[in-house]
């Protein structure tokens, strides 16, 4: 039978202990009575006369009035479980990590808790009504009172005050703690149910240091018979302190839920009672009510510490909890010691867990090619199915180290969004993720292996078990001549600032210009593609320059012109087919005009020529175009999408997954949460395979709120209605946000979008300035340029000093001022056999790979001359051995 997911993160043990314990409460509260609990702040005739009344409506039968706060906390409960599975993480790791680094302070707290506990009881010092302080010693608590018992008893007082020394000191701490568990059982038997709502709490301390010892702060006095009892000292000192909390958690959370089933859901009429009498502000406003909302709370609370979600932060709720009803009724402070103990062993230690778990799952690699949505949320399953003990090793490779949220990208060039908060760090979203920065550069199927070009240049080849192949749309840069050198492309946090520098200096610059002509080119924005991101960037293009034409009058008083042209070989999906007049009609709202059937041939750098061969002055070229990326196989290049089955296998191929849609929905608009489940999909047919379980079909949900991203213009279909403008807008921001992983990111969003509602867009500049493409770097004798086995992607100029030429050891040639190298492994793509180092100190000029094929490309002159000079050298090494060259290195005194 296969496991559920995340079944392996809970140790069968912990899991078996809450289960047992949950069901002995239930037991107890069902068969107990409410006349303990309230008996030192309600006199015994108040008791009998609030008991006697009958049980409120709210309390017997089924109401809105507690159908609705019921179903409301049932949904914060779901949230509140949803969050420490997902963001709980986020929520100040510091802190947590601080806090957690002093665990060894929970001993002391305890001891001083109990013994504050036990000294208080037994000089009956705690307030109680209608009994002066010191008078009445009582057991534990202030309702549980030694006078009630026979005068045989009264030794029980004694030996509270002996305990509480000698756990207060640090004295034979563990002897203590396990007298104090004897005394506990005792009590038990002589006051019963009374007992149970403190001895879960007193049982778990006292576990606790029993197994944990004083900690900090005690009196190291000598054993009578340490000899004797060394063994077991050994034993209990070996015991992990999470395996001690866990049994304390386990204990304390029984207590607390029975509380909350016994007095306040069986028996609410004494809590009725307190708040009528002591006149409680708020709650008298609506006493059964509030009841109702307690008991949620409290047995809420009882089953959230047994389970042990989220513990840090309950427990500093149910410290406010504690304090805030000691300061409204007639109890002290310290009243509730023990449990401020016990709340503060959470704060310190957490949940704790009986036994850290072995990893027994089968070992397997697992590497994912991406960065989008698909690949996150592969990886993001992956990592719930696995837990924290695993021996499945996860790799995600993506040439950023950062999630780019596509969909809000347009907003940071219209200044609604903050550049910050459109990225998220991979690393924190997959905290067990190995992220390696580069990009694919292959796939051998045949011996699993993925060859992968870092960012530094260096190559990896990484063995896999399971594969998933999940790139992300890249611009395309061969949609027309001259796109690549003149367009802006918008494909991430950079280009988008990008855009907004260019917008704001051209604005600027049409200040400056006299001709008219001239400023109407300047003030003439064009985006080429297709889809929302082309959309949304012309909106928010327009949007930038409308929001800045208070700032500028010229834009007031010359105007401004956005041309979206649509890539023509793109088809529309099945949304925007049914949705293209309605998306034309707001664009031409958001003063967006369209280039309809006209293609745009090539780009200038003032102009774009369109297929018809008329042109049209530009000042800003804005290419929002995309294409798949292609992908190496076996040698030979994959066309995409690629034949995927059912459960997004890759056909002929059992270990590598494609998340990606079918050829039966193929033309299906995807969002942004179909891209996330592809991925989770993939993710887990990946780990199934891995463990030898079977995988799942995938298929697309019908979405009920289906956004089209357009910024203020968006569109939105709910349940096949089409709504626009600002419901729109809305919908669509929170259907995308909630797909985005990470709380603090959503939480930054969301006031940025708060933000929106009183102010203007923002126009201010962001984007530094840009280094030169053509770079000069300086090396001292020793350094090398190049070294063997690398992969060339730099062509390099001497233009001071002197380099040699090494084959191994041995030295081929020398280099000095005026010569080049290492133009021929940019031309032919294969790495470097010969290293390069300085002889002097030098100084060279470097030309990208990216530069360096733009400028051999094309017919010109320049081009020609490289082209023919490789090709005179590739035939001259071949006849001339005295002209030493290798295969992606050569070496000339002519310069490029």
């Amino acid at each position: 039978m296969m496991p559920k997911p995340g079944a392996r993160n809970l140790p069968n043990a912990t899991r078996s202990l809450a289960a047992e314990t949950l069901a002995v409460v239930v037991l107890l509260a069902l068969h107990g009575t409410a006349v303990a609990h309230e008996q030192w702040i309600l006199t015994p005739g108040q008791i009998q006369e609030w008991n006697a009344k009958p049980l409120p409506d709210l309390f017997t039968s089924l109401s809105p009035a507690n159908a609705i706060p019921t179903l409301a906390f049932l949904a914060f409960l779901a949230c509140w479980v949803r969050l420490g599975f997902t963001g709980a993480r986020e929520l100040f790791p510091d802190l947590q990590a601080r806090l957690a680094s002093h665990g060894d302070i929970v001993a002391p707290i305890l001891r001083f808790c109990l013994a504050w506990a036990l000294l208080s009881s037994a000089l009956g010092a705690e307030p109680r009504v209608g009994v002066p302080a010191f008078s009445a010693p009582t057991l534990f608590a202030p309702d549980l009172l030694l006078m009630l018992l026979s005068p045989g008893w009264a030794w029980l007082r004694w030996a509270e005050i002996v305990i509480s020394l000698a756990l207060l000191l640090g004295i034979y701490v563990r002897f203590f703690a396990a007298v104090l568990f004897g005394l506990g059982i005792l009590g038990l038997g002589l006051f019963g149910a009374a007992m149970l709502s403190y001895v879960g709490a007193a049982f778990g301390a006292c576990i606790y240091l029993v197994l944990q010892g004083p900690g900090r702060y005690f009196l190291p006095l000598p054993l009578p018979a340490a000899r004797l009892l060394r063994p077991v000292q050994a034993w209990l000192a070996s015991q992990p302190r999470q395996r001690a909390q866990a049994i304390l958690r386990v204990l304390t959370g029984a207590t607390v839920l029975y509380m909350g089933i016994s007095y306040k859901a069986l028996h609410p009429n004494l809590m009725l009672g307190i708040i009528d009498i002591y006149r409680l502000p708020i709650l008298s406003s609506a006493p059964e009510t509030f009841t109702l909302i307690m008991m949620l709370v409290e047995v809420a609370a009882g089953l959230l510490i047994i389970a042990g979600i989220l513990l840090r932060p309950l427990a500093i709720l149910l410290m406010l909890a504690f304090l805030f009803f000691a300061s409204l009724l007639p109890e002290s402070y310290m009243g509730h010691a023990l449990f401020y103990g016990v709340v503060l062993s959470f704060l310190f230690n957490g949940a704790g867990h009986w036994r850290a778990p072995e990893a027994r799952d089968t070992p397997a690699d697992i590497i994912i090619v991406g960065g989008g949505f698909s690949a996150v949320g592969a990886g993001m399953r992956i990592e719930r199915l696995i837990g924290s003990y695993t021996r499945v090793n996860v790799t995600l490779v993506h040439d950023t180290s950062n999630l780019l949220f596509h969909p809000l990208l347009p907003e940071v060039v219209g200044g609604l969004m903050q550049p910050g908060d459109v990225v998220n760090p991979i690393r924190r979203i997959l905290p067990q993720c190995k992220v390696i920065g580069g990009r694919l550069d292959g796939v051998d199927a045949v011996a699993c292996e993925v060859t992968i070009k870092c960012r530094n240049g260096n190559v990896l080849t990484l063995g896999y078990d399971q594969l998933i192949l999940a790139p992300f749309l890249q611009p395309n840069l061969d949609l027309a001549p001259g796109a690549m050198a003149h367009a802006c492309t918008i494909d991430s946090v950079g280009d988008a600032l990008h855009i907004r520098e260019r917008v704001v200096r051209l604005i600027e610059d049409a200040e400056l210009a006299d001709d008219p002509a001239e400023r109407a080119r300047l003030l003439t924005i064009a985006v080429i593609g297709s889809g929302q991101r082309a959309c949304a960037t012309a909106v928010e293009a327009a949007a930038l320059l409308r929001t800045a034409a208070p700032s500028y009058p010229l834009l007031n008083e010359l105007g401004w012109q956005v041309w979206l042209y649509e890539d023509t070989n793109t088809p529309y999906t099945d949304f925007e087919a049914s949705i293209h007049s309605r998306r034309n009609r707001e664009l031409s709202k958001a003063g967006i005009q369209l280039g309809g059937a006209e293609r745009v041939a090539s780009v200038t750098d003032r102009a774009i020529i369109l297929s018809s061969g008329e042109r049209r002055p530009r000042g800003l070229v804005i290419n929002a175009a995309f294409k798949q990326p292609a992908v190496q196989m076996n040698g030979r290049e994959v066309r995409w999408p690629p034949g995927i089955g059912g459960d997004l296998g890759l056909l002929g191929h059992p270990n590598i997954w494609i998340p990606a849609t079918g050829a039966q929905e193929q033309g299906r608009f995807l969002t942004m949460a179909d891209l996330a489940r592809l991925g989770r999909t993939a993710g887990y047919n990946a780990w199934a395979r891995s463990q030898g379980h079977p995988t799942r079909r995938h298929r697309l949900r019908r979405q009920l709120l289906k956004p089209y991203n357009m910024g203020r213009r968006s569109l939105c279909s709910v349940g096949g209605w089409i709504i626009s403008g600002t419901p729109a807008w809305m919908f669509s921001r929170l259907t995308n946000l909630a797909e985005l992983p990470g709380l603090e990111r959503n939480l930054r969003i969301l006031i940025d979008w708060l933000l929106d509602i009183p102010f203007r867009h923002d126009i201010a500049v962001l984007a530094p300035d840009q280094t030169e493409r053509l770079q000069r770097g300086h090396y001292e004798v020793g350094d090398e340029v190049i070294t063997e086995g690398d992969v060339g992607d730099t062509a390099y100029i001497v233009n001071a000093g002197r380099l040699a030429v090494l084959k191994g050891d041995i030295q081929v040639t020398e280099l000095s001022e005026g010569d080049c190298f290492g133009e021929i492994a940019l031309l032919s793509g294969v790495r470097r056999t010969a290293t390069v180092r300085c002889v002097t100190a030098c100084d060279l000029t470097m030309v990208v790979r990216d530069d360096f094929q733009t400028l051999s490309a094309g017919r010109g002159a320049l081009a020609a001359a490289i082209r023919r000079q490789a090709d005179d050298r590739r035939a001259k090494l071949a006849d001339d051995d005295h002209e030493h060259s290798v295969a992606g290195f050569s070496v000339s005194s002519q310069a490029v």
